[in-house]
C-alpha cells in the first residue's frame, strides 16, 4: 500500500470528507468533476454514485469494460457494509491478516478493492457510495478523495 495511504491517513479522510448535506445535485457535480477530469487524463473510468443504494449518477467512459459495474457493485457493497472506504476496510483487514472469507463475505459481491469512499453527512452519518473504477484501485481512491477536497473547501 503508498506510504500516503495508511490506514491512519484513510481514517482520517472519512473524518474530514464530511459534507453539510447530498442531493443529486451534489451528486451530479462531484461526478462530473470525476469524469472530467479523467477525459483530461486520457482515463477510461465509471463513476458512480448511491445514496441508499439508489444510482442517483452513473457515467462511463468509452473503452470500459461492462464488467466496470460489477466492480462498482463489490466495491460499493463493504462501504455500505461497514460506513468505511473500500480502501480503508481492505488496510485493516490486511494489518489483522483478515480477509473477506473471516468475515463471511463472498468474493462475488465484496472487493477490498479502492475506490469507493462513503457519502458522510453532517447528523446524519453514511447515507450513500462514491465509487470510481477502471484504474489502478489506489487511484481510483485517490480520484475520489481530490474531488471531495475540491468540492468540500469552497
Amino acid at each position: 500500500m503508498s506510504q500516503e495511504y495508511t490506514y491512519e491517513v484513510l481514517k482520517q479522510h472519512e473524518e474530514e470528507l464530511v459534507f453539510p448535506s447530498f442531493n443529486s445535485d451534489v451528486a451530479y457535480e462531484l461526478g462530473m468533476k470525476i469524469i472530467e477530469r479523467a477525459k483530461k487524463e486520457g482515463k477510461s473510468i465509471a463513476v458512480s454514485i448511491t445514496v441508499a443504494r439508489q444510482i442517483i449518477f452513473h457515467y462511463a467512459l468509452d473503452g470500459l469494460a461492462p464488467a466496470s459495474d460489477n466492480w462498482i457493485r463489490r466495491k460499493s457493497n463493504i462501504v455500505y457494509d461497514y460506513h468505511k472506504s473500500s480502501l480503508h476496510v481492505s488496510a485493516k483487514w490486511a494489518a489483522e491478516n483478515s480477509s473477506l472469507q473471516i468475515h463471511g463475505l463472498d468474493p462475488a459481491n465484496y472487493s477490498l478493492n479502492g475506490g469507493s469512499f462513503p457519502i458522510r453527512v453532517k447528523g446524519a452519518g453514511v447515507i450513500g457510495a462514491i465509487t470510481v473504477t477502471g484504474m489502478h484501485h489506489l487511484n481510483d481512491h485517490e480520484y475520489i478523495i481530490t474531488a471531495l477536497r475540491e468540492y468540500l473547501s469552497k
